[in-house]
Order: C-alpha cells, then sequence, then structure tokens
C-alpha cells in the first residue's frame, strides 16, 4: 500500500535554491529535536513530535504521512505566502462523530507559525513575530502567540512533564529557525521572481488579471480605457471587480501602481517610491500601500484568506519584471 507523503513532490515544486533552503533548516531543527528529546524527562514529547519525511520514528510508523497531513490541513488549506518550506510539526489527532481525523497542534514554515485547535479555524503567525516566551503551558493550554490549542484530548498520551517540554521544545524550534531563515530571504526570493510567476503560483490566481492570458485580455484592455492609463505603460497585473459605476481595485504596471475605490478619484505612485509594504486597516476596509495611497478590499477578500493577501500582494510590488 503506497504512503501518502506528497512532501517530496511539494519541494521539488519549489523554485531553484529551495531545496538547498530546505537541507539547511532541516538539518538546524532536526539537531534542536535530537537535543531536547534526550533526557528522559523530554522522551514522551516524542509521542507529538514530527519532522519532515521521517522514517524510523521510535513510537509511529507513518510519522512521514501525520507530518504531511498537518501540512496540507495547517498550511495548504490556509496559507499565508507561497512557497513555505514546512519544518516541524507538534500536535496529535482528534476525531468528530463520523471517525474522521484531523491534525491538531503547531506547523513551523520558515516563515510562520500555524495553530489549529479544532474545531476552531487554523490562526497563522508571522514567525518574526514570536517571542521564546510567547509559546507556554497556561493549565491545560497550550498557548502560542495570541492563540492556544486545548490539550485536553491528548492528556491520556501524557506525562507530567510532557506540556512543559512540549512548550520548550516549541519555543526552541522556533528560535531556531528564525535565527536560520530571516524573513529578508523570503523578499529576496520574491525580487528575483517575476509578477506572473507570483500570481500562478499563489492560491488566489484566479483572483486576478494577467496580460498572458488569453481570457484576460478584453478585460484588461476595458479596464485600461476605464482608468485611461498612459499608453506607454504596461499593466503587469491587476486586481480588480466592478459594478455600475466601473472598476475598482488595483493595478500594476511596470513602471507604477494604480489604485481606485467606487467614487473616487484614480491614485497613482510610481513604483519605485513603494517599498512593498502593505497594512490592513480594518476601519476603512482597506489595504494602505502608503500614507498617500490606498487599495480597497473586494468580494474576493474573506477573514481566512486577508493576511495571505497581504504577503501575496506585497511580493508582487517588491517583483521587478
Amino acid at each position: 500500500m503506497p504512503r501518502d507523503n506528497r512532501l517530496p513532490d511539494y519541494l521539488d515544486s519549489l523554485p531553484v535554491g529551495h531545496g538547498d533552503r530546505f537541507a539547511e533548516l532541516n538539518a538546524t531543527v532536526s539537531a534542536i529535536v535530537s537535543e531536547s528529546v534526550a533526557g528522559s524527562a523530554s522522551e514522551a514529547v516524542r509521542l507529538f513530535t514530527f519532522l519532515p519525511n521521517q522514517v524510523g520514528h521510535p513510537d509511529w510508523d507513518d510519522a512521514d504521512v501525520v507530518f504531511w497531513r498537518a501540512v496540507e490541513e495547517l498550511y495548504l488549506a490556509s496559507p499565508r505566502r507561497d512557497q513555505e518550506i514546512p519544518l516541524f510539526y507538534w500536535g496529535f489527532h482528534s476525531l468528530d462523530i463520523l471517525a474522521r481525523r484531523s491534525s491538531n497542534g503547531v506547523l513551523v514554515t520558515d516563515q510562520a507559525v500555524y495553530v489549529r485547535d479544532v474545531p476552531r479555524a487554523t490562526v497563522s503567525v508571522p514567525l518574526a513575530s514570536l517571542a521564546p516566551h510567547d509559546v507556554r503551558i497556561e493549565g491545560s493550554v497550550l498557548r502560542v502567540g495570541e492563540t492556544t490549542i486545548d490539550l485536553t484530548p491528548a492528556l491520556r498520551l501524557m506525562t507530567d512533564a510532557t506540556p512543559s517540554a512540549s512548550s520548550a521544545l516549541l519555543s526552541a524550534v522556533i528560535t531556531g529557525v528564525r535565527a536560520a531563515a530571516p524573513a529578508a530571504s523570503t523578499d529576496a526570493t520574491a525580487a528575483s521572481a517575476s509578477v506572473a510567476d507570483l500570481v500562478q503560483a499563489s492560491a488566489m490566481s484566479g483572483d486576478f488579471l494577467l496580460p498572458g492570458r488569453d481570457a484576460d485580455t478584453k478585460k484588461l484592455a476595458k479596464l485600461t480605457a476605464k482608468w485611461k492609463l498612459p499608453a506607454g505603460e504596461t499593466i503587469r497585473v491587476a486586481w480588480t471587480s466592478s459594478t455600475l459605476m466601473g472598476f475598482y481595485g488595483l493595478a500594476i504596471t511596470d513602471t507604477a501602481v494604480y489604485s481606485k475605490d467606487l467614487g473616487d478619484e484614480l491614485v497613482r505612485t510610481p513604483r519605485e517610491q513603494l517599498d512593498g509594504s502593505v497594512t490592513w486597516l480594518p476601519e476603512s476596509k482597506e489595504f494602505a500601500l502608503s500614507t498617500e495611497q490606498r487599495v480597497p478590499t473586494l468580494p474576493s477578500i474573506t477573514d481566512e484568506n486577508r493576511e495571505y493577501f497581504v504577503g501575496l500582494l506585497g511580493s508582487l510590488l517588491a517583483a521587478r519584471t
């Protein structure tokens, strides 16, 4: 019976250079885990600890499958950014009334930490925003930043030392990955990729318009005419919707970024004047690219994909081709 671990295929699909990056970070995390579970007081934490493509796990013969399932359910189901490298999973499975298994726990990638406490939705936190003390035990709850996991369903598998040992291990892994994988490295990767590549590889590809897609050509021509974009500029990507009042949203050309809300004037900013930062403004329901330029939210944005869109838009602004 084939093993359902598609992590090797996922890693092979990543851009050149990610393989070396995975090998380096995987070695770092593996060393941290080996050191952390060496003591007898911490042995029980091994039951909840899984590494990429892991074979020979001391407790589970399907550890590689458990890890990949966590990647699918915690990261790929609601990614914060595209092409993240999954590195470590601490967790356990829960069963619903139909005996269907779900992954509970914490998944650490090179860019973020994903926390899932079924039946609540997965919460993602930027790796750089977590300090060691942000991971801790509070009674029967594991806290990671502002979110928590109820450990009660797994207490029968735990010793008295397991909760504290688990939080210490998670803290050590997050600290180690942060030191070895600065967030700027992803920004550099994004800057070397083209806008089209970033969009096509994203989870929101269908929400954007690209000049290289035949189905988008007429829509882009109509947008260019309605917004009266300069003839000398070429749209690289557009993210728009429309009503009887016209188009609203965003367009990025080779030289400028345009944004417009319904009833407002079109705003233009030269690309070199934007640093790639994107901030969500909940009061006005807009994305701020600068003090002067804001992008209205569109129907495709939900509570679940908003943070992902912020990261993707930042990458699109950083891309130069």
